[in-house]
């Protein structure tokens, strides 16, 4: 069972556009028989928090309770990393704001450590976190479409369109995906108590 993936620059798989199974990344099995065995998942979400240093314990909670719910969180994965047409910096700017604004410092930090991997510059990641007033105009909407999707503002029509005209109409389609997507991972940790990695410290820059 293959629950993660990885940034990079290459890749096997063009509906995942620059990212790389983990699991063949470190040298690990693709292919788990035992899909059902507690002490390999936990393995593969250990590995993936030892990578990142990003505290999954919310995962491996849900796991506990119910890998039935467990399968069905991560067999949605795939859809929170889908993007093709769109531009990575476009998708880490939407998925930066998504984290930014439902106050989660692991969940950003994370974002971060993948945007660099994805190839995005340090300028542009220091922007998304720190000034997004600097950011280019395009990219200045999609966090202003991000924001007023999560009902910080109202939509704003005129916005969607410019950002729609700039990537195109499927990556708008991606952008509207990864808005929703990603807000799994917050979302998650709250429902299942654990709040408390997702408050957001002074200093979100990350490393």
């Amino acid at each position: 069972m293959v629950l993660f993936v990885i940034q990079g620059e290459d890749t096997d798989d063009a509906s995942l556009s620059m990212t790389k199974c983990f699991w063949e990344k470190h040298g690990m099995p693709k292919e788990n028989t035992a899909t059902d065995d507690e002490s390999q998942i936990v393995a593969e979400i250990e590995a993936f928090e030892s990578a990142y240093g990003y505290n999954a314990d919310y995962m491996k909670d849900l796991f506990a309770r119910s890998p039935e719910s467990f399968r069905r969180f991560a067999a949605a994965r795939p859809m929170t990393m889908h993007y093709e047409q769109l531009t990575a910096e476009a998708y880490f700017t939407a998925a930066i704001t998504v984290m930014q604004e439902e106050d989660c410092s692991g969940c950003l930090e994370l974002n971060v450590k993948m945007a660099k991997e994805a190839g995005v510059s340090e300028l542009l990641i220091e922007q998304m976190v720190g000034s997004p007033e600097r950011l280019p105009v395009e990219l200045k909407d999609v966090r202003e479409h991000t924001l007023n999707c999560l009902g910080v503002g109202s939509i704003d029509e005129e916005v969607a369109l410019r950002i729609e005209r700039h990537f195109g109409k499927a990556a708008f389609g991606e952008l509207a995906i990864a808005i929703v997507g990603v807000r799994i991972y917050p979302g998650l940790k709250r429902a299942l108590m654990k709040m408390q990695s997702c408050h957001m410290p002074n200093n979100t820059v990350g490393e």
